[in-house]
């Protein structure tokens, strides 16, 4: 047969033709090296097979374009699960190549291959790609001893440049992917910023006119506009405070993102931040252990930012009668002495999955809800532009302990 003649330029031959294949995208580049493998063994067919996780089976992505495949297809075999076993299964997990020329008579094959495809060739040949074996292809044809033991070591050489070329189609997907996603995120943010800062000058004239009508509410004695126009104003501060944080995020991205260095009493700090964030009304009470004054150098303004941060999410995330801790100490590091602010809840802590992503932008702790997640990512910018650190341990259903270490100054040092 043509196919078994000059093993050598028919290598040539295929290499030349697959290097002409487009690698925009994985299957763009599998389903030609596959119609280019079945025309050149002259095979029924040849599939390319990739395990997938989700389902622990190997699915044909793709197969050439010949009747057989699309038999294969109807009868349901393009997705083989590892646990029923057969020979692409037995090449997947060996790594070996397999031949054949009696499949029928093979009794590790599967029945539905064997009476369903009616396969009596075969070759199977692992499919690496980027160094990790990922699936197999296979080789078919319908008459029994058609492939040459020269046929397999051709097939194995081929595979082996199809991986290569996989592997970069799979690394040109994923380029373009995040291209695509690095322009939507800057568009967004981009966005974000300018709706943010249109907002804040909305909300001064909104802020000044709810005081107005605060003041007038209270001259004609009227306690439930009052107590409306409380609610409103309470609305808009939360609203100010999403704007700012807003036009934070886009500071930081712009690198515009100061501080003002000053002495600072972290422990007087924390106090402030924990008596104006306790929560009497759902009963959450936040307790303060400090082993005194503990003096570091920072921008009061973003410390405070920060802790009210860290404790309004502990509280958030609390039960009904719960307690959040909030311990405050020194530790002696190689470079210096540093404080350290340990916030502890009650709650359910973080999920296992959300925990590595949990100070990312746009994070959220709480699937399926709402919020932007901008809290614990500027907490964390905020303690590194301070010199410091911002880290967390949860066990599920146990809590979370978010802990900000900052460089800081003993009292009579800040003194001397």
């Amino acid at each position: 047969m043509e196919q078994r003649a000059n093993p050598s330029q028919r290598l040539l031959s295929t290499l030349e033709r697959l290097l002409e294949i487009p690698t925009g995208d994985l299957k763009a580049t599998l389903i030609p090296a596959t119609d280019l493998i079945a025309q050149t063994l002259g095979a029924d067919k040849v599939d390319a097979f990739l395990y997938d996780s989700t389902r622990d089976s190997l699915c044909a992505v793709c197969s050439s374009s010949q009747p057989l495949s699309a038999l294969q297809r109807k009868l349901g075999l393009e997705v083989l699960q590892i646990s029923n076993g057969g020979r692409v299964v037995w090449v997947y997990k060996t790594g070996k190549t397999f031949i054949t020329g009696r499949l029928t008579q093979d009794s590790d094959e599967l029945r539905g291959v064997k009476e369903g495809l009616k396969i009596e060739s075969k070759i199977g040949v692992a499919l690496e790609m980027g160094g990790v074996r990922r699936g197999m292809v296979m080789i078919a044809s319908l008459k029994p001893d058609y492939f040459t033991e020269e046929d397999a070591r051709y097939a194995e050489t081929v595979v082996g440049w199809i991986g290569v070329l996989a592997h970069r189609a799979e690394l040109s997907e994923a380029m373009r992917r995040n291209a695509i996603e690095h322009s939507r995120r800057a568009l967004a943010e981009e966005l974000v910023a300018v709706v943010a800062h249109d907002l804040r000058n909305y909300l001064t004239p909104i802020t000044l006119r709810l005081d107005y009508l605060g003041r007038l509410a209270i001259r004609s004695g009227n306690l439930e506009a009052q107590r409306e126009l409380e609610l409103i104003s309470k609305s808009v501060s939360q609203l100010r405070v999403l704007v700012s944080d807003l036009l934070d995020v886009a500071r930081i991205e712009h690198g515009v993102f100061r501080i003002e260095p000053v002495p600072v009493d972290l422990a007087l700090l924390v106090r402030e931040s924990a008596r104006t964030l306790a929560r009497p009304d759902v009963k959450v009470d936040v307790r303060v252990q400090s082993t005194g004054t503990i003096v570091v150098v920072g921008d009061a303004a973003r410390l405070r930012q920060c802790l009210d941060n860290l404790i309004a999410n502990a509280v958030e995330h609390s039960p009904k009668g719960g307690t959040v801790t909030v311990m405050i100490a020194t530790e002696s590091h190689a470079d210096g002495e540093r404080a350290s602010v340990d916030v502890i809840d009650e709650g359910p802590g973080v999920l296992p999955e959300v925990l590595p992503r949990v100070f990312d932008r746009w994070a959220s702790g709480k699937p399926g809800e709402g919020g932007l997640g901008l809290g614990l990512y500027l907490a964390k910018r905020i303690a590194v532009v301070h010199a410091g650190d911002l880290m967390v341990e949860s066990t599920p259903g146990k809590g979370a302990r978010f802990r900000l270490m900052l460089p800081c100054k003993l009292e009579q040092e800040s003194r001397a």
